[in-house]
């Protein structure tokens, strides 16, 4: 009899195992996953195909892209300028884009200028703003290493502003005209790449975290609230040297966002670490696929211990 109900007991936690296998499978096909990869915006070694073409971007000005190690915006020299900027725009709606950078160069007291992550309603059009275009309509988040003026923090830091195409960047000042959030994060000359995770909520929020290094704890630099861009929005990188230089490396980009009926139950808290959108559907398979491996092994050492039970009461009788 107990034998009987522990084979049924399996069975059943099989069933339930092909069945959570089926949901998964559909949900992976597409059919209800609420994270995407934005695949059109990712950036990883070798950069680019089979035909030395870089898919997605373009890069110009003084970048050069090695195959073996990151893409080079500015070389270590004066009066440089460097871009990479994707060919298609990013999501309206939602996007979060992860990436790392490493900032250095052999200067010790005077180096700069920095570089910046944009996401702009124009692409690829070269100009002031760490090699990007003045009068810009869109998100700037600007990487900055030399302090043109007096200010009460410390540099390297970073900031964000949201160009509205008609203001200038107010670089005199290190944008102190233009800036909506900001933190000091001493970014350069690390042994490893820094990562930056940029999440876009349409309507609510920008938020910028940064992870130094890999064992460091992630930072939340800065949220600017009530934010909206413009629709159609391009993503670029770019990088410049004036007077003093440093290296100014783009290591790897990633994208996601989310389907439209899954924001509506996204709750974001910068204090829950770098924006996370709802689990992918294979994290929790995962944790259902454990929990049935265990029902089935309780049940499974269930029947072989009332086996070696009845066995050992047969030999004393």
């Amino acid at each position: 009899m107990f034998g009987s109900f522990a084979k049924a007991a399996a069975l059943g936690a099989l069933t339930l195992l092909l069945g959570a296998s089926t949901t998964v499978q559909a949900k992976a096909n597409g059919i209800d996953t609420d994270v995407h990869s934005l695949r059109a915006f990712t950036l990883e070694l070798p950069y680019v195909d089979e035909g030395f073409q870089m898919r997605n971007y373009d890069f110009g000005g003084d970048a050069i892209v090695n195959t073996l190690s990151r893409i080079r915006l500015t070389p270590d020299l004066q009066s440089r300028m460097g871009w990479v900027w994707s060919t298609t725009p990013l999501p309206d709606d939602y996007w979060k884009v992860e990436f790392e950078i490493k900032v250095g160069g052999k200067g010790g007291y005077l180096y700069g200028d920095g570089m910046g992550f944009f996401v702009t309603k124009e692409r690829a059009s070269p100009g002031p703003v760490f090699g990007n275009r003045d009068y810009f309509h869109g998100l700037g988040v600007l990487f900055d290493t030399y302090p043109n003026g007096k200010h009460d923090f410390s540099t390297p830091f970073v900031m964000g502003m949201i160009g509205d195409g008609k203001t200038a960047y107010d670089g005199a000042h290190d944008g102190d005209a233009n800036r909506l959030g900001m933190c000091e994060a001493y970014f350069r000359n690390l042994n490893n790449p820094t990562k930056v995770a940029v999440t876009y909520y349409k309507g609510r929020f920008v938020n910028v975290q940064i992870q130094l290094q890999p064992k460091d704890k992630w930072i939340n630099c800065f949220t600017i609230n009530n934010a909206t861009l413009p629709m159609g929005s391009y993503l670029g990188f770019t990088a410049l040297t004036g007077d003093i230089s440093d290296n100014h490396d783009l290591i790897s980009v990633r994208a996601e966002t989310l389907r439209s009926e899954a924001l509506e139950n996204y709750n974001f808290s910068p204090d829950m670490g770098v924006p996370a959108a709802p689990a992918i559907a294979g994290a929790s398979f995962l944790g259902t696929f454990i929990k049935l491996l265990l029902v089935v092994g309780v049940c499974v050492g269930a029947f072989v211990g009332y086996r070696k039970y009845s066995a050992d009461s047969a030999r004393r009788f």
